[in-house]
């Protein structure tokens, strides 16, 4: 988490003094007045994230986590993580916390991969917009084609990297750790 800190705190700086170079102190402010707006659009649906992860951590049960979508589930818990990320609205501030809780709770890499996939192939949502400006052929074809890529990429994650699924969820609850030692 430092490091990533440390990469963006970086990145923002060089956009900074770029933004100055290229339009003086009003470009620069322009820059800072959109990201203060973008932080108070973005802030409740981060909170209400966080607070929806954290709480399926604590009334999901880690048994019941596992029991759907660990190892033991199989195919069905590739499907049922498949079927969450297709029906979870909201964007990555949304399903990333909430992959997070499930791989800590129990779930196997291959779920939360079909899970995160699902979510960006096949998000229920989109639908409507989607058949509004592509048409109802081209989006029936896209979700035909795309429908085999979450169970494929989890089955891939659990053959290539079930071995790393304890070293990550270590990772997962030091970062959590971290951000609870900070509050």
């Amino acid at each position: 988490m430092i490091k990533t800190t440390i990469i963006m705190g970086v990145a923002a700086i060089l956009l900074a003094v770029l933004s100055f170079i290229r339009g003086g102190w009003e470009q620069l402010l322009k820059g800072l007045v959109l990201s203060g707006e973008m932080l108070l659009q973005v802030t409740p649906l981060l909170l209400l994230a966080f607070a929806t992860a954290g709480l399926i951590s604590v009334v999901i049960s880690k048994d019941t986590v596992s029991r759907w979508l660990g190892r033991e589930a199989g195919w069905k818990g590739l499907l049922l993580g498949a079927l969450a990320g297709a029906l979870v609205p909201g964007g990555p501030y949304v399903f990333f916390p909430l992959a997070a809780t499930f791989l800590v709770s129990g779930a196997e890499i291959g779920t939360v991969i079909a899970f995160v996939t699902a979510k960006n192939l096949w998000t229920v949502s989109r639908i409507p917009m989607e058949v509004a400006l592509i048409g109802p052929e081209i989006t029936l074809i896209r979700y035909v084609i795309t429908f085999i890529f979450p169970f494929v990429l989890g089955l891939v994650a659990n053959f290539l990297f079930s071995g790393y699924t304890e070293k990550i969820r270590s990772g997962i609850r030091e970062l959590q750790k971290s951000q609870e030692a900070k509050s």
